[in-house]
């Protein structure tokens, strides 16, 4: 999930799935009790051309059973398949000042090309791009976008600048802020589902009148990020009775019943969907995706915005499941548990996104560390495949692209680079936090607030010694490294002149003053140092802060450098 908490903008709001405006509805077909109907327009699609459509041919991506789990193979080789890409746009600031993706809108096939080449060259096996405006589209990048038909076909001419490209249906998008249109004078939920269906049916067969390659299409992603809003009807209602699209009644006063009613829309729409997708292309692979939910481990403030757990998606029909966890909230295995992924599940779970944000990660280097340690950390949950976040663009104003930096994420998160998803290994252009989930102790911690914050890598949480100076922190890297850079993250209020020796060597005996921080701070600052060169064969830095206005804490504590 990018930037969906409170705590940041919600950029990603604006991307996958145009985004996520229209959530699947509820969809009520007869009012709650005593609420009289609004006027809803027609969503019936245009009578469908009798044109036959072009045979597809059988999609080289297929699922089967392994030991009682589900996992993706080619079935050109019947060898196994891991599906390791990256997320690809063409983000811009409209008039607006919002982001939006405009490879479809201003589409550059030369461009295109010229980085499809560079992820195979990395050893990529797929992308995942925004189809139209609210989908999400996986497929391999061993041809142009599905959208296109190879020029040596001679069928699909490349668009203008400007164009649409060949091949891309102008559909009709399912229209914004579809749900309540005045909640307070009572009118229905409207009823959109007929939209959502016939969009995805419009979209696929246009491709397919076209001619595209659909055998090379990986899956299709219902929605990016699935989620019901609580802040509005039928959810913010507390009484009443209401007949949701299934056909069953739920009343609306009983906890159990809303919960139901929940599960039980997401299931129909998502089924629905899934169903007009096969309608037009049987054989293809189907996903839906989400963000973690709040519970049982708190990553986000408050939020309307409620997601299920995939065990609601594992009623459906849906082929595999798409988690986005993106490091610097809380460890990857809350968020995890939030979703309720255990790595014992049936079917495939995909992380369709992941990332390097920059508040998490001073520079591309160091957060293509992280994302490296991210990626072979899910693999004890069983994870089937990765998509980063994201694969070209600099000045993103939340993540760390993968083109910056000379391509480190791409890089390091590449096949070529790194056969096995699982391992990590050491590149010289990386900037590693050595100090993450070291050994760590301190002078005294207050309850619940011990020295295991301080290099946790969330946000947020940290080290409070409950006290207040002369106090300590010591990192223990569980070997020597070479540091190059040290980033402290203030936790300290009242503001005021504070002063932290900072000292390291090889061992806790043998301990060398390095430097020493001494001014006016407050809550949130930055300490940084950098040496005028690397510190090598550091294994234990110790943070001692002797003066202070205020108990000694810190957010976090980072070295940045390399285990020697």
């Amino acid at each position: 999930m990018r930037a969906r908490s409170g705590m940041l903008p919600f950029v990603i709001a604006l991307l996958v799935a145009a985004c996520q405006t229209i959530q699947p509805s509820l969809a009520p077909i007869s009012s709650p009790t005593g609420v009289s109907p609004g006027t809803v327009p027609s969503t019936s699609r245009p009578p469908a051309t009798a044109t036959p459509l072009p045979p597809i041919a059988e999609h080289w991506i297929g699922i089967r059973t392994v030991d009682g789990r589900g996992e993706f193979f080619d079935r050109r080789s019947n060898q196994r398949f891991v599906p390791r890409g990256a997320n690809y746009l063409r983000l811009e600031r409209n008039a607006a000042g919002a982001v939006v993706d405009r490879l479809f809108a201003d589409y550059d096939p030369i461009g295109v090309e010229a980085d499809l080449a560079a992820m195979r060259a990395l050893g990529y096996t797929a992308v995942r791009i925004a189809l139209e405006n609210p989908r999400g589209l996986h497929r391999q990048p061993c041809r142009r976008p599905p959208v296109r038909v190879p020029h040596q076909h001679g069928r699909l001419p490349p668009p203008g600048p400007g164009r649409r490209p060949a091949g891309v249906p102008a559909v009709e998008r399912p229209p914004r802020g579809g749900r309540f249109r005045a909640p307070g004078r009572g009118d229905v939920l409207r009823d959109v589902r007929r939209l959502h269906r016939d969009y995805w049916t419009a979209a696929l067969e246009g491709l397919r009148a076209a001619g595209a390659p659909l055998e090379a299409i990986f899956a299709y992603d219902l929605r990016g990020e699935l989620f019901v809003s609580t802040d509005t009807p039928p959810l913010s209602l507390r009484t009443g009775t209401i007949t949701a699209a299934n056909g069953t009644s739920y009343d609306l006063a009983d906890d159990a019943a809303r919960a139901q009613l929940v599960e039980d829309g997401i299931v129909h729409w998502v089924d629905e969907m899934a169903e007009a997708i096969r309608s037009v292309d049987p054989g293809v692979l189907v996903a839906v995706g989400e963000f973690a939910p709040n519970a049982p481990n708190v990553w986000r403030g408050e939020d309307p915005r409620a997601p299920p757990t995939i065990a609601t998606f594992q009623k459906t029909t849906v082929d595999f499941i798409d988690v986005h966890p993106y490091p610097g909230y809380i460890p990857l295995d809350g968020l995890l548990q939030n979703m309720g992924v255990t790595g014992e599940e049936s079917i495939p779970i995909v992380i369709g996104e992941y990332g390097a944000f920059t508040f998490a990660y001073p520079d591309p280097a160091s957060g293509a560390a992280g994302v490296m340690h991210w990626q072979a950390d899910s693999c004890e949950f069983g994870i089937d495949g990765w998509f980063h976040w994201h694969w070209r663009g600099s000045g993103d104003a939340e993540v760390w692209t993968g083109t910056e930096a000379d391509g480190a994420i791409n890089t390091v998160l590449s096949p070529r680079e790194r056969r096995d998803p699982c391992a990590t290994r050491g590149f010289p252009f990386l900037h590693e936090n050595v100090a993450a989930g070291a050994r760590v102790r301190a002078s005294a911690s207050a309850a619940g607030q011990g020295p295991e914050r301080a290099v946790d890598g969330v946000a947020g949480s940290g080290w409070v010694a409950g006290d207040g100076p002369p106090q300590w922190i010591e990192v223990d890297f569980g070997g020597p490294a070479t540091i190059e850079t040290l980033r402290l993250v203030v936790d300290q209020s009242p503001a005021g002149r504070t002063v932290h020796v900072v000292s390291g060597g090889p061992s806790r005996d043998r301990l060398e003053r390095l430097h020493v921080f001494d001014g006016s701070t407050t809550y949130g600052d930055e300490l940084t140092w950098t040496p005028t060169a690397p510190l090598t064969g550091i294994r234990v830095l110790r943070i001692e802060t002797t003066t202070s206005p205020s108990w000694v804490a810190w957010q976090e504590i980072e070295a940045i450098g390399r285990r020697d």
